[in-house]
């Protein structure tokens, strides 16, 4: 049994034979004791390379100096309160290592006896600040997820219940759902591509727009060098598929002499950007009796999703639309924007 009347440090030069303590400094844990007396007299060399500490100094309560103060209360709690109820405890709290840095452990101890006496307990420790990390991470990914779906539902839900409502041919509704669908598609590949990170908005514009104008003559496309996040992307994508859309069927796109100007502008201090689609040279435009659904789709779906406003106006020569979303500058800030830009 333990002399208790020698220190912690005492009986710490004297735990256990040379083969034991061999074993124990080959393990690739960190191994610790404490006696009857609730005071930890030995721990391997594991323990002793990670805190950076000698022997001397760990031992006692000495190792508690090492523990985060947010978690000292907690883990001296827990230990204590195990250790007069002879049971075992696992615990996770956060340990100062060498280099100064707190690190998660997970500690597991639990008492052992000799010739059917309490002798004191073992305890074991591993480092798992990488798992709960990952499991951190994991968490936000998983609710990244959820949130995307949520809001690809809710373009989607929108997109079926404003297509097949009215007097419209089922036909022709299932057709405009499924190019709408595909430009959702697509507005997503891009995303997945760039793995759900800030995109090129000329580049979402550019991709969205190619298919309608493949000589690149009618459409005119100007713009600073501006990132968008994943939902503006989409919404801006999806707005400028509605407007191509409606431009080949009823607008500037629907003869040969129309063209459009597509453009936007950056204000740094609120960092957004104002785009604005204008259609000229098309056929004479009337304002209709009842707005469409590419028009309040735009308006009230895709600007609430981008986290900005839009509206479409029908004016004499060719229909404007505006949309305003959150965007940012890819230039470097010693490069960015410094005064306002004045937006008309």
């Amino acid at each position: 049994m333990y002399d208790e009347a020698k220190s912690p440090y005492e009986r710490s030069l004297i735990a256990g034979d040379r083969e034991f303590r061999e074993l124990a400094d080959f393990a690739p844990v960190m191994i610790w004791r404490s006696g009857t007396d609730q005071l930890c007299d030995w721990f391997n060399t594991p323990w002793l390379t990670y805190t950076g500490r000698a022997m001397v100094d760990e031992v006692g309560n000495g190792w508690a100096a090492g523990v985060h103060p947010d978690d000292v209360d907690r883990c001296l709690a827990t230990y204590v309160g195990a250790f007069r109820a002879r049971e075992p405890f696992s615990m996770e709290y956060r340990l100062r290592r060498h280099d100064g840095e707190y690190r998660w452990l997970l500690d597991n101890g639990k008492p052992f006896y000799r010739d059917n006496r309490f002798a004191g307990y073992w305890g074991s420790c591993i480092d798992v600040t990488a798992h709960r990390e990952a499991a951190r991470a994991q968490r936000i990914l998983v609710n990244e997820l959820s949130h995307r779906v949520k809001n690809t539902l809710a373009v989607v839900q929108a997109m079926a219940t404003q297509t097949f409502v009215g007097d419209r041919p089922v036909a022709d509704a299932l057709t405009a759902f499924e190019s709408r669908l595909q430009a959702l598609a697509g507005a997503h590949d891009m995303l997945v591509n760039h793995a759900w990170e800030d995109v090129a908005l000329r580049g979402v514009v550019e991709a969205t727009v190619a298919p309608h104008d493949p000589g690149q003559s009618r459409i005119v496309i100007d713009g600073p060098p501006l990132m968008v996040a994943s939902a503006p992307a989409v919404s801006v994508a999806m707005a400028v598929h509605e407007l191509l859309t409606n431009a080949t069927k009823y607008g500037a796109l629907s003869t040969d002499t129309g063209r459009v100007d597509l453009g936007w502008r950056f204000d740094p201090a609120s960092e957004r950007l104002q785009m604005t689609w204008k259609e000229s040279g098309g056929p004479p435009v009337a304002t209709p009796t009842r707005r469409g659904f590419g028009v309040r789709f735009i308006e009230r779906v895709l600007a609430g999703q981008a986290g900005g406003a839009a509206t479409v106006a029908f004016e004499e020569d060719g229909v404007r639309c505006c949309f305003e979303a959150p965007a940012r500058s890819w230039r470097h800030v010693t490069e960015n924007f410094r005064t306002p830009v004045s937006i008309p």
